[in-house]
């Protein structure tokens, strides 16, 4: 099976391209933009630039596209160019797996469902360019696109099959290391997600004869302030020194619960997501 990973190097991306890797009956090929990962068998792409994409598709002809890239700052411009790239070249025979997000769901009164509908952010708020994209994306999909899976999850945390931690629990172990105590929300409530449990359902689905929308992760909602404190424990530092945050501390144009509900997925595949 080929199998084209766009977004190879990405804290995600790393991880499910190692992993498909593994499978002998895989030829996997995988995009790299920032950091230089030739070694790793990734090549070189701006997928914004067509000519550029255009020579990597029909090089390797994937039977399967994974969409692991993501750009907090410049999302939109990655649908608008990348992703019309993409679909350009997708053959009815192609299988598009699309990775978004809990972050679509800006009103913030979860658990949510695939069934629920996402909103969009205020053009004022700092995520807008982000979160509206994710949301444009998923349409652009479920409207030109037949064999497709919309893939939406909580943040992620823990090490890669690179070997790298998530940035969340970088900053906390920088932070303890230090002596410093931080503060957490205990109100802010989210599907926090292994990078394993997460790498390992992708790879299942790859051989899943399933379409649309499902959310993946486990049955736990937790607050910030608990997963902080979680880490910390398996860091080797006193959780005690994640402080609960004042609740007149958060901004008010943060979701408060964009938890989600993976009933579905779980009642489909093998894999197992852990609790914290």
């Amino acid at each position: 099976m080929r199998i084209s990973v766009f977004g190879a190097d990405g804290y995600l991306g790393t991880s499910i391209y190692h992993l498909l890797k593994q499978e002998e009956s895989n030829k996997v090929s995988g995009t790299c933009f920032r950091e230089p990962r030739e070694t790793e068998g990734m090549e070189h792409v701006d997928i914004n630039q067509p000519e550029a994409f255009s020579l990597f598709y029909k090089k390797h002809q994937p039977d399967i596209v994974i969409w692991a890239l993501m750009d907090m700052e410049n999302e939109e411009l990655l649908v608008a160019q990348g992703l019309t790239h993409v679909i350009t070249h997708l053959t009815t025979q192609t299988k598009f797996i699309y990775l978004s997000s809990h972050d679509i769901f800006s009103e913030g009164e979860g658990p949510y469902n695939e069934d629920d509908h996402p909103k969009k952010l205020p053009e004022d708020n700092p995520k807008a360019a982000y979160t509206n994209a994710k949301i444009k994306a998923e349409r652009i999909i479920q409207k030109q696109l037949n064999d497709y899976i919309i893939l939406r999850t909580g943040p992620l945390y823990g090490k890669n099959r690179a070997g790298e931690l998530d940035k969340r629990s970088l900053l906390l172990e920088e932070s303890l290391a230090k002596g410093e105590p931080i503060e957490k929300s205990d109100d802010l409530i989210r599907t926090f997600t292994h990078i394993d449990d997460i790498t390992t359902a992708i790879a299942e689905l790859t051989k899943a004869n399933l379409t649309g929308i499902f959310h993946a992760g486990p049955q736990q909602h937790v607050s910030y302030q608990s997963f902080y404190r979680k880490r910390a424990m398996e860091l080797g530092y006193d959780p005690g020194m994640v402080k609960a945050q004042p609740e007149k501390a958060l901004p008010s144009d943060i979701p408060m619960d964009t938890s989600l509900d993976s009933t579905q997925l779980s009642g489909l595949i093998n894999t197992t997501f852990r609790s914290l």
